[in-house]
């Protein structure tokens, strides 16, 4: 089976690889070097021989930067897909899976967020150009891969964290941003790391590997699906005042979180039902949260990554 993983080279990407190696396949990764997705040339030609896609490109980072450039996330998350459905379609692939988000999910969603109620509204706030433009490739997929006879199926992960993260301070997610804050406030002597919000927001936090896992298995799987989307998060509510208090722990020291009312934080309240993965897949994540950051932080330190957070942080206050 020739298996592969557009946004490969990425921090999902990386993980999704090393669960289809696990179990044997040998996928081909995709990341910028190899082309850009957004030209349709390129896409066809790079996924014409794919029996599966996984695409996880995107053109993603935190509250701020969706909000700052909505159009261009919009553009370029639109381009990514719609490229993408149309190499899948015109090649040899069978079966396209997606990677949507909980920003699809409107303001005003029942919760637990239930896939059923992706049609409820329209996305909305700092992150609803990334969550529309998302929704809008699946459900391209959904009429435009039917008649091509390519199954389609799009997972939709929740807030991820683990090694590999994103830590740049201008794209990175909830909880890479609050590592990286607190990594470096412990190891410069100052108490406090801030936090966007009051700390009342939740989000539903999972593992990354605990996703990959269950991405890797709907690419094998011998069922047949038409259109079917999956949630996949913890199923458990968790305020980022909790959040950054575990952060706090993980990191050590007498680090505090220090909240800002002033910074965005996108929707107030968000946690996922995962039943339907649950009934399909028996998905069921492993990894608790202190374990997790645990996890993360011992691959940050083997990486250096905090050597280079404190010399920055050095740099600036010097500046």
């Amino acid at each position: 089976m020739n298996i592969v993983v557009t946004g490969g080279r990425g921090f999902l990407g990386g993980h999704v690889a090393t669960a289809l190696q696990a179990g044997g396949a040998t996928p081909r990764l995709l990341g910028r070097h190899e082309g850009d997705l957004r030209d349709l040339a390129t896409a066809t030609r790079l996924l014409a021989k794919a029996d599966v896609i996984v695409h996880l490109a995107a053109d993603v980072g935190g509250v701020a930067y969706l909000g700052a450039w909505s159009a261009a996330v919009f553009h370029a998350n639109h381009q990514l897909g719609l490229n993408v459905i149309a190499a899948a379609c015109r090649g040899s692939c069978r079966r396209l899976v997606l990677m949507g988000s909980p920003c699809s999910y409107a303001a005003d969603s029942p919760l637990p967020l239930d896939e059923g109620d992706l049609a409820r509204g329209i996305p909305s706030g700092d992150t609803g150009s990334y969550g529309f433009a998302k929704l809008a490739v699946s459900k391209a997929a959904e009429v435009l891969c039917a008649s091509a006879g390519v199954e389609v199926v799009t997972a939709i992960p929740s807030n991820l964290y683990g090694p590999g993260d994103h830590y740049e301070s201008s794209r990175s997610h909830v909880v890479a941003s609050l590592v990286r804050r607190a990594v470096t406030a412990a190891a410069t002597g100052q108490p406090r790391f801030e936090v966007w919000g009051n700390g009342a927001a939740t989000r539903d936090f999972v593992y990354v590997t605990d996703v990959a896992e269950v991405i890797a298995a709907i690419v094998t799987h011998d069922c047949t699906f038409a259109g079917e989307t999956f949630n996949l998060g913890s199923g458990v509510e968790t305020s980022l005042r909790e959040m950054a208090e575990l952060v706090a722990k993980a990191v050590g020291g007498d680090i505090q979180p220090r909240f800002n009312p002033a910074r965005p934080v996108g929707y107030t309240q968000r946690v996922m039902s995962i039943e339907n993965s649950r009934g399909a897949f028996g998905y069921s994540p492993q990894t608790a949260v202190p374990d997790g950051l645990s996890h993360t932080l011992a691959w940050i330190r083997a990486e250096g990554l905090d050597r280079d957070w404190i010399m920055a942080e050095r740099w600036s206050a010097a500046a």
